[in-house]
């Protein structure tokens, strides 16, 4: 139901046909949707995977991040989030809370023997904007501290009797450990 809907429903019977009352109402009505929609806007700006362009901009602004070419919303909003809570101390915890901000998620962060573990549990393969995640991670890990990567890829002993025709059609090289499709 619409704003004009919903003011002549509070209306006496009597004015709801009426076309003057209906002609006046139009424009309130376009001025409520406006105000809606903007409201909308402002509200979704609080909450880092609804930001859209104006909010990654003043967050971007604020938090003096600097945009790269090919970075799509989401990966704006994911490095604006992990640069927002790289604002607190420095601990195993923190690295994972920047890692679970990343848009692809699922990544388990561990330290082990003196090294940073980043271990990526989701999808097969490399996964996208691997540069978006290791900058954020970068800018919060003690520098001293080196990290490793741990891909996870799929091997003949996964599909190999595993897997049906129509399930090994929707795999694509890249889940492989042996390289990338088209190249």
């Amino acid at each position: 139901m619409d704003f004009k809907e919903q003011i002549l429903k509070l209306l006496n019977r009597v004015y709801r046909e009426d076309e003057y009352t209906n002609d006046l109402l139009e424009p309130i009505k376009t001025q409520l949707k406006t105000l809606e929609d903007f409201i909308d806007a402002v509200s979704n700006n609080f909450f880092f995977n609804k930001l859209d362009e104006n909010g990654c901009r003043w967050y971007e602004k604020l938090l003096g991040i600097t945009v790269g070419q090919n970075q799509t919303i989401l990966d704006r909003q994911s490095s604006i989030q992990s640069k927002w809570l790289s604002n607190t101390h420095n601990d195993i915890l923190l690295l994972q809370r920047v890692c679970d901000s990343w848009k692809n998620g699922e990544v388990v962060v561990d330290f082990i023997n003196g090294k940073i573990e980043i271990q990526f549990v989701g999808e097969f393969g490399v996964p996208d904007d691997l540069d978006g995640l290791l900058e954020a991670v970068g800018a919060v890990k003690p520098a001293h501290l080196a990290y490793f990567l741990i891909f996870k890829f799929l091997l003949i002993k996964d599909i190999h009797e595993v897997k049906t025709i129509t399930q090994m059609e929707q795999i694509t090289l890249d889940q492989f450990a042996f390289g990338k499709e088209g190249g």
